[in-house]
């Protein structure tokens, strides 16, 4: 029961349904509504200290006392706490009369098994999530280190998430300018020079390779770009023209062989199907994507279409066989 409560303060915060949830058990005379009522007050004043008044008015809400609850009352409550172990500090002149959990013995204890399973699930949920799941999860990680006195296993939490090494707060502004393709100056770092000044129109924020990239139409390269977002300094201001242009899929049409080893993404379609090889039509971001993507398949791979994308992967397979001549 007490699990039940705490997972509920833990993962939402609010008790917008706290009110059903105690009248379904007091109906069925499963818990003692003392209990009950001690645990509310728990998890009320663990997020911060509360006078009576505040306490009272809170159970109120929640339907688990009427409006005769008394400070008599809440001293039984408040007891009942320090009998399993809580340390509750006094409602005096020097807590401003405000009642607040200075420890308790109720902590989370994940093991590493458990944080292994959690990676796994997050980085297949990952490939596909929206910006705003991805920063709900960051969150939720953080928040359930909160809650565990481990070190390693909160060094391990904090591993899990692609937006480790970024700003939240650049990722809320980011997804904000998403939303409307917005077109944006931003501070870059790029892997090679000093930092620069991009001019873009953001089209998506995604995952590629494990990390966070916006893909944008960049103005002052005149292309399709994708941008490292932990490399972005800052969003230096809107622009407010008329010149928002967002570019072109680079589509692709290519046989492969032994397809059935391979896993199509969801911008790829099988159009003909033969006895040794099918036919496949890709929409990619950019020629770059484009080109990176039909190197993935090996020799199992002959791009049809179009010619641009062709050449560009003979010259990319010269380039490396080069390396191996010299």
């Amino acid at each position: 029961m007490l699990l039940f409560f705490y997972t509920i303060y833990i993962y939402f915060g609010d008790f917008m349904d706290m009110k059903n949830y105690i009248k379904q058990f007091d109906e069925n005379k499963q818990v003692s509504m003392t209990g009950a009522r001690a645990l509310v007050i728990f998890i009320y004043i663990l997020k911060e200290p509360r006078t009576f008044e505040e306490i009272r008015q809170f159970l109120i809400d929640c339907g688990v006392v009427s409006k005769e609850y008394s400070i008599d009352t809440i001293r039984i409550d408040i007891n009942t706490l320090k009998s399993i172990g809580c340390e509750i500090t006094k409602a005096i002149k020097k807590t401003n009369n405000k009642y607040g959990v200075i420890s308790h013995p109720f902590r989370l204890k994940p093991e590493i098994s458990e944080i292994d399973a959690i990676k796994k699930v997050y980085n297949k949920i990952a490939k596909t999530a929206s910006p705003r799941t991805l920063l709900n999860y960051h969150r939720l990680f953080a928040k359930i280190a909160d809650y565990t006195d481990d070190n390693y296993i909160k060094e391990q939490l904090a591993g899990i998430s692609i937006l480790k090494d970024v700003k939240l707060d650049l990722v809320e502004e980011l997804v904000s300018n998403e939303k409307k393709h917005n077109k944006i100056r931003i501070l870059y770092k790029p892997a090679s020079s000093d930092e620069v000044e991009y001019d873009i129109t953001l089209e998506r924020i995604g995952v590629r390779s494990g990390k966070l990239y916006v893909f944008c139409y960049n103005h002052n390269l005149g292309t399709r770009s994708f941008l490292n977002v932990s490399r972005i300094k800052s969003i230096i201001c809107n622009i407010f023209d008329k010149d928002s242009t967002i570019g072109l899929d680079v589509n692709v049409k290519f046989q492969l062989k032994s397809h059935d080893e391979y896993e199509l993404d969801e911008n790829e379609t099988i159009i003909e199907e033969h006895e040794k090889y099918v036919i496949v039509e890709g929409r990619y971001f950019n020629e770059f994507i484009a080109v990176q993507r039909m190197l993935s398949f090996s020799p199992d791979c002959k791009v049809i279409e179009p010619c641009e994308i062709k050449e560009k992967v003979i010259e990319k397979l010269e380039g490396m066989r080069l390396l191996y001549e010299k």
